[in-house]
This record gives C-alpha cells, sequence and structure tokens, in this order.
C-alpha cells in the first residue's frame, strides 16, 4: 500500500474511532495501569451479611462498605447471580443457592453459605480491560433491588432504589488501552424476588455476561494503595502465598530461637 493510501486510512479509522466515542455516554482515556498480556479472570466479589434493615439506597450501602471488611470475599467471574438464564431472580435464599461454583471455592468465609440474601450489600470490585483504542462498550446492569456501575470513580449505570428487576444501559468510549478501575456496587433490602446480573457488548455486540476475561481481580491487580483494599482483611492473600508466607514465618522464628540460644 502506498504511504498517502496509509495515511488516508489511518485519518478514516481515526475519525470513525473519534465519532464512535462522541456517540457515547461516556468517555475514558486514562488507564489506571497498562493492559496484562493474561486475559482477566474476573473481579473480586464481596458481601456485607446481615445488614441492618432499611438499608434501601445506594449511598447507605456505600457506608457500610466503607464503614469495615466485608464479611466475605471470592472470586467473581461472572456477575449473574442467581446464575442462569438471562432474567432470572430468585425468591428468599441462602448464598449456599446462588452464588456459582467459582465463588463457592474461593470463598474466605464459607459460613456465609447458609446466610439469606436479605438485608446483604455486595461490591466486585477490579479492573476492566481495554484491549484496543476507540473501544465502545454497551453495558447493561438489571437488578433487585438496587445497583450501579462506577468507572474511575464516575458512575455510569444507577438503578438505586427500591424495585423489581430491571435496569439501564448506557454507552461507555475507551480511547487508550489498560486497565481502568470498576466497581459494581449491589444490595438487597427485601424478602421478595432479587437478582443481579451485569452485561456488556462491545460495538454493536448484545450485551452478555460472558466478560471474564475483560475482568480483573482487585486483589491481583490494584496497587497497594488503591483505598479500596481497605475492606479486605489481611487483603485475602491468595492460597499459594499462604504457604510460602507461612514457610517464611517458620524460618525467622527458627533464625530467632537459634539466635537466642
Amino acid at each position: 500500500m502506498k504511504p498517502v493510501a496509509k495515511r488516508l486510512l489511518a485519518a478514516t479509522s481515526a475519525l470513525l474511532i473519534n465519532v464512535d466515542a462522541l456517540a457515547a455516554a461516556y468517555t475514558f482515556g486514562t488507564p489506571n495501569q497498562p493492559l496484562p498480556a493474561t486475559p482477566g479472570n474476573g473481579l473480586t466479589g464481596q458481601l456485607w451479611a446481615n445488614v441492618a434493615p432499611g438499608t434501601d439506597t445506594l449511598a447507605q450501602a456505600q457506608a457500610i462498605i466503607a464503614g469495615g471488611y466485608a464479611t466475605a470475599n471470592f472470586r467473581a467471574t461472572t456477575i449473574d447471580y442467581p446464575v442462569g438464564a438471562t432474567g432470572s431472580t430468585s425468591v428468599y435464599q441462602t448464598y449456599g443457592a446462588v452464588l456459582d461454583s467459582t465463588a463457592q471455592a474461593t470463598l474466605d468465609n464459607p459460613s456465609v453459605l447458609t446466610d439469606d440474601v436479605l438485608d446483604t450489600v455486595m461490591r466486585f470490585a477490579g479492573f476492566f480491560g481495554v484491549q484496543n483504542a476507540g473501544e465502545v462498550w454497551t453495558f447493561h446492569i438489571p437488578s433487585d433491588d438496587g445497583s450501579a456501575v462506577d468507572i474511575q470513580g464516575t458512575r455510569v449505570l444507577n438503578n438505586d432504589g427500591i424495585h423489581g428487576f430491571g435496569g439501564p444501559s448506557t454507552t461507555v468510549a475507551f480511547t487508550a488501552p489498560g486497565l481502568y478501575a470498576i466497581d459494581i456496587l449491589f444490595f438487597e433490602s427485601q424478602p421478595t424476588d432479587w437478582g443481579l446480573e451485569v452485561r456488556g457488548g462491545l460495538g454493536n455486540a448484545t450485551p452478555a455476561a460472558a466478560l471474564t476475561d475483560r475482568l480483573y481481580t482487585l486483589v491481583d491487580y490494584a496497587a497497594p494503595g488503591d483505598g479500596r483494599l481497605d475492606s479486605i482483611q489481611g487483603k485475602v492473600p491468595e492460597p499459594g502465598t499462604l504457604t510460602l508466607l507461612g514457610a517464611a514465618l517458620l524460618s525467622v522464628f527458627g533464625l530467632q530461637c537459634r539466635a537466642r540460644r
């Protein structure tokens, strides 16, 4: 291809990207960090069980999140609770009945599996991976009750209040590749149907729940100063690091004992 033709093609592509970005409701262009070489592994799921009855707004839910450690943490590969068909909800049940197998296998406090889902606050935290400059995504968040999606601290979807299953959609443009901070909030306050889904579609693709390779967990990818880690007691070491940590502590203890002899 001749240089002039290449420049024309590049200019045309840039123009199309800019048109798509202008059409989006929100635009972000400064990622937190570069995109890793490996695909995503989901988000860090957190739940605050048995919160005060009458937690009926996102503001109240965020106050609970800011007020102390989560009751339990887990890895959420797909934000679809209860797991099932699109638009599915569940009546008053326990976490053991609604969390998927990955969430249950990575749960750091299995005792919550017998807790019911009433009076619950949940957060799914981490990063959304953008592979190419100019990506435009459609996000959809139906829930019962309230939910929201924040990207880089900006609320792009607000589904607040006590309501039946349903919710809004929006479009988000990313002008640079990399990892962008994302938080998904949810609360359930009423003893009737409940559910949460987060769906996304790139370009004209129909929003789907299978976004795992674009989602990166908070515990694996956050910088040490990320304030969202404050809600995780001990910052949830990975199972493999627990063994290494134990060995290191034993080694230090042994050295101290020898030094005192």
